[in-house]
């Protein structure tokens, strides 16, 4: 069975568990003084591709798991997240090419515009992030660094939308030189079914001197505690 076939299937028994614990009733609300909070983990499935300076790069199928919290007042809300990704099939020809796993840690902070049931949010906020690579030839071990990003978002209550800039900035390469840092892209969508959550994800982040970039992309699905 191919690893495309696996991961769908995976995902038609995620959402048949999630839906189930729809149906009972299985959400909880989070009240923090006047704030509220809602919980969401999720999993992701996609592809990574890593391009290197000379046309030098590859594919390969992704899996991932994270954790988002996001807090909300009456116009200003905060969100934090985690994730942990893997690299979900072996390496070839990419072999040093692409990052074996990374994590992220982020957190952003926002302020909304409310028309009846749409809420327009520009956000902005830092994260941190660290790729593997050990053992690759003539590429660093690891590299860690810091980021912003700001954008703007549009929510429903059956849906949403965003889309922002990254950028790297603090770079720090163990075992290699240190790149210099390019400008990112991201975007992410999903529509809600009850507390249920089904989107897509796009993930753009480069550097160069030594050039490099790095794209993720793919769908996930998530439960939400509120």
């Amino acid at each position: 069975m191919s690893v495309y076939s696996t991961t769908a299937r995976l995902l038609q028994i995620i959402v048949l568990l999630l839906d189930v614990l729809t149906t009972i009733g299985l959400s909880h609300g989070f009240p923090l003084g006047t704030a509220e909070a809602e919980i969401r983990p999720y999993l992701k499935v996609g592809t990574i591709a890593w391009d290197q300076l000379g046309g030098v790069g590859g594919h390969k199928s992704l899996v991932g798991a994270g954790l988002t919290t996001n807090v909300d007042w009456e116009r200003v809300g905060t969100r934090l997240a985690v994730e942990k990704w893997w690299v979900a099939e072996g390496l070839d020809d990419d072999r040093g090419i692409i990052p074996k796993e990374g994590y992220s840690l982020s957190a952003d902070a926002r302020y909304d515009f409310r028309t009846g049931p749409v809420r327009l949010f520009p956000f902005a906020g830092l994260g941190y992030d660290t790729w593997e690579d050990r053992g690759a030839p003539a590429s660093w071990d690891t590299l860690r660094f810091l980021s912003w990003r700001a954008g703007v978002g549009l929510d429903h209550n059956r849906g949403y939308i965003s889309a922002g800039l990254l950028r790297p900035f603090a770079v720090n390469a163990v075992g290699g030189l240190d790149p210099t840092a390019r400008y990112g892209f991201t975007v992410e969508g999903g529509i809600r079914v009850n507390a249920v959550t089904i989107g897509l994800f796009y993930k753009s982040l480069g550097f160069q001197d030594p050039d490099a970039k790095m794209v993720q992309s793919g769908v996930f699905v998530g439960y939400t505690f509120r």
